[in-house]
């Protein structure tokens, strides 16, 4: 399999382009193999991506090599597939707990007997969160992580209780 590859190097007293490097990483869900070598899965985006990088590290007083790097080993693909389906699953799992707690919300609401107009609309823009969060997990998830069907079904969960919650704010001041 063939893999986009960055190995890079910043000067220590240079924080903050090593954090912004770092975040921009992270954001495109490179995976860190070792210590200042990521990799992305071979695409024309992942190309685009790191070679970007790569003129950014070098402009700021950093060094990198940007490269192809070829593994016919299954068993060391499978390894780095690992690695992006475990931090797909953390992601996933985070998605799980704000589901989870647009869900206490609701109830609480619900036993609150805040049915209000403005609480309708509070909690739609939390429903467009999760979907926006949901789509970036979506986009990062290079091999299709065993989580995403299961973030689907929690999404459209927190999509029928807000439905429900609507219902009744409507039903309780349609009178």
């Amino acid at each position: 399999m063939n893999w986009i590859t960055i190995i890079y190097q910043i000067p220590r007293e240079m924080h903050k382009n090593r954090m912004a490097v770092w975040r921009k990483l992270k954001s495109i869900a490179a995976l860190n193999v070792l210590q200042s070598i990521w990799i992305l899965p071979e695409s024309e985006a992942a190309k685009s991506e790191l070679k970007a990088l790569e003129k950014q590290i070098s402009e700021n007083g950093g060094k990198s090599i940007y490269c192809v790097t070829v593994i016919e080993d299954e068993a060391q693909n499978q390894k780095i597939i690992d690695g992006f389906n475990s931090e797909r699953k953390q992601d996933f799992k985070e998605f799980f707990d704000k589901c989870d707690d647009f869900g206490h919300e609701i109830k609480r609401e619900t036993e609150r007997e805040n049915f209000t107009y403005a609480e309708v609309e509070e909690n739609e823009h939390e429903i467009k969160k999760l979907h926006i969060w949901l789509n970036k997990i979506i986009r990062k998830d290079y091999f299709d992580c065993s989580f995403k069907s299961e973030a689907a079904e929690r999404l459209k969960k927190s999509e029928d209780l807000l439905s429900r919650f609507s219902d009744e704010v409507y039903n309780r001041n349609d009178e």
